[in-house]
């Protein structure tokens, strides 16, 4: 039924009923001690009148998302900031041993011994070792920028924010469901995607802007059924094929929803990277007009690395928070349902020492791992006399 000022796709479901808690079970205890209850199950908390409010009509659901996130007291400056220091302490040191290799002309001197057979530098089997601890943080910034955004952005939508240690600790805890989830749906996205230019590269040759448009529309394509999977695991408490699976029901039952979302995120990833390739074309421009290309300090490499790094995180979690509130928004509209949340509030990160939250024993081992390589790389360098 419509209701005056509305239509039916902006009204919300009714809220779910919650019945009374049954009583407590008593179990048997040996003779002379007294019998414990058995606590009863945790229920999730009622809907909050922030959770009632939000629309499901796609225009007012995506604004409303917009307005959370450019609101001041949004929260996610702290999140960016863990994400770009897990980049910095392990993506950085590989991309300054890269950089100095190429500003000292290593690489220059490396590709005329090549030519003659000689064998691997020391250098570059340093920065290949570097290469490990990176690929594996920036593998788990991605990860944690997605579950923390579905966080931060579940908390603000439902009117109870969460604490930075909080929502670390739901990302933390939703890893590796939300790591499952993003294996299976890129590796259907890419074998989709590689049998359709195989097919049109037979017909008409391969073409780049065709490749492109395959490979955006296809992300539109396989991401629809599955824009909610991230909100599923982090606000709905399901694992990996669980969330799956109510994410296409959710789909089903809001199509022009899911499609609607689902451009948005595609199309706000696309303006990011637009943004960020504009930008090292900005970087480079001035780099070849100020003549460094070619005589760039190395010096200069440490602090320029450590800072574009460091941006990048921050940018990784702010591309995720743009793709993931319409979608968190609409999973809490449709389910009422953001006692995935409760676990951090109830357990949130302690927070003992200066570190705490932001490092843990495995990202520590991992920035070690590339430190030692930067170091050792670095001094394995072949620097030119009075250099």
């Amino acid at each position: 039924m419509t209701q005056a000022g509305g239509t039916p796709d902006d009204l919300p479901p009714p809220p779910p009923t919650f019945a009374p808690p049954p009583p407590p079970r008593f179990v048997g205890a040996p003779l002379g001690a007294s019998a414990q209850p058995i606590p009863a199950p945790r229920r999730p908390p009622p809907p909050t009148a922030e959770t009632l409010a939000i629309p499901l009509g796609p225009r007012r659901l995506v604004g409303m998302a917009l307005d959370l996130l450019t609101r001041p007291d949004a929260g996610l400056r702290g999140a960016s900031f863990y994400i770009g220091l897990i980049l910095l302490v392990t993506v950085a040191p590989a991309v300054t041993l890269f950089g100095v290799a190429m500003a000292n002309g290593a690489f220059d001197a490396y590709a005329e011994e090549a030519s003659r057979g000689t064998q691997l530098p020391l250098w570059l089997w340093w920065l290949m070792l570097a290469c490990i601890p990176a690929a594996l943080g920036f593998l788990a910034a991605g990860v944690e920028a997605r579950s923390l955004a579905a966080a931060v952005i579940g908390g603000r939508a439902e009117g109870r924010p969460l604490r930075l240690r909080e929502s670390i600790a739901v990302a933390r805890a939703r890893f590796w469901p939300v790591l499952g989830a993003q294996i299976l749906v890129g590796i259907l996205a890419i074998g989709i995607q590689l049998l359709l230019s195989a097919l049109l590269q037979g017909v008409i040759g391969r073409v780049d802007a065709i490749s492109y448009a395959i490979s955006v529309g296809v992300g539109v394509v396989v991401g629809t059924p599955f824009i909610y999977t991230a909100a599923g695991i982090v606000l709905g408490e399901a694992d990996t094929i669980e969330a799956l699976r109510r994410s296409v029901r959710l789909a089903r039952a809001r199509k022009q929803l899911a499609v609607v979302i689902t451009l948005f995120s595609v199309l706000a990833g696309l303006v990011v990277q637009f943004g960020l390739g504009a930008g090292l074309d900005t970087v480079s421009r001035v780099v070849s007009g100020a003549g460094l290309d070619s005589h760039f300090p190395p010096v200069l490499v440490v602090p320029l690395a450590a800072a574009l790094v460091f941006a990048y995180g921050t940018l990784m979690l702010l591309t995720e928070a743009i793709a993931a509130a319409p979608a968190v928004h609409a999973f809490v509209a449709l389910t009422h349902y953001t006692a995935g949340l409760e676990q951090g509030r109830r357990e949130p990160l302690p927070v003992r020492h200066a570190w705490d939250p932001w490092l843990t024993r495995g990202l520590v081992a991992s920035a070690a791992l590339a430190l030692v390589s930067l170091l050792l790389g670095l001094v394995s360098l072949p620097w030119p006399r009075g250099g």
